[in-house]
């Protein structure tokens, strides 16, 4: 059944997971500390990144269509199938992953004042 999918949490959910478990901070980004091999090969046995899979429909290097459609497949995935439908949150991490965060704001805005340019229940 699709429902039972193992859906990886994106990168935030376990960073933030990792911190709230084990009661440490992530150093600043300007930090020498992210720059040693120690604390990559820390990170990598931890299992902290997440990034979007490689999708064919997108080969190109800007990401602007690949950003909108998996925010409007997470959307109409949540409109069709209901909120508690635990497949949908791959369209949110792979969106979360590649859209900027001043996009998704804005699209949000556009949606609740209704002039959002896709359809959610097709």
């Amino acid at each position: 059944m699709p429902a039972d999918i193992q859906v990886p949490p994106s990168s935030q959910q376990r960073f933030t997971e990792y911190i709230e478990k084990n009661g440490v901070s992530i150093p600043h980004p300007d930090s020498k500390e992210w720059h040693t091999k120690e604390a990559e090969q820390k990170a990598k046995d931890r299992n902290l990144f997440w990034a979007a899979p490689y999708d064919a429909r997108f080969p190109q290097v800007r990401k602007q269509r690949h950003c909108f459609a998996y925010y409007v497949d997470y959307h109409r995935c949540n409109e069709l199938m209901g909120a508690d439908y635990k497949p949908c949150q791959f369209f949110q991490n792979v969106y979360k992953d590649v859209c900027p965060k001043f996009w998704v704001e804005k699209w949000d805005e556009l949606i609740t004042e209704g002039r959002f340019p896709a359809k959610f229940d097709r």
